[in-house]
């Protein structure tokens, strides 16, 4: 089995309850996540514990991209979301990824990290560990989120 873990991180001038109703709507996620095209189902309001949505993921260089379904685990509105995937392009790739919202003198401590674990017998291209290992995509959704929340 192969892991991968990302991380990033930023302070937002918001309330951690601001961050996290932003971040915990999908659709908020195009236009802000940069491999986010689109996003299906319930996405206009905060995703609950139990939610499901689907979200178009267009890696860099994949112009057809491919549809990943999430499973929101965790949501402690104002701290901690959680959203699982038990496929991420294809069978045998597994993703958890963890969000946090703590308070900070200039507003919110904002936290994403992302761990995947691929199956030593999932069929995946080598291009897959290395748009998940480039920390760039992480770092500019946390940018986005930012820019669209200190507006």
């Amino acid at each position: 089995m192969r892991i991968v873990q990302t991380g990033a991180e930023t302070v937002i001038g918001r309330t951690p309850g601001e961050v996290y109703e932003f971040v915990t709507t999908p659709a908020n996620w195009v236009g802000t996540h940069p491999v986010t095209a689109a996003v299906e189902g319930a996405t206009q309001t905060p995703a609950t514990a139990g939610a499901r949505w689907v979200e178009l993921i267009r890696p860099p260089g994949d112009t057809a991209g491919f549809r990943t379904q999430w499973l929101a685990t965790l949501a402690a509105a104002g701290h901690t979301w959680v959203i699982e995937t038990d496929r991420l392009q294809t069978a045998g790739v597994r993703c958890q990824i963890v969000y946090t919202f703590t308070d900070h003198p200039q507003g919110t401590y904002f936290r994403r990290d992302m761990s995947v674990l691929v199956d030593d017998a999932a069929d995946v291209d080598e291009s897959l560990f290395t748009n998940l290992a480039d920390g760039s995509a992480h770092d500019g959704y946390l940018r986005a989120v930012k820019t669209a929340l200190e507006r």
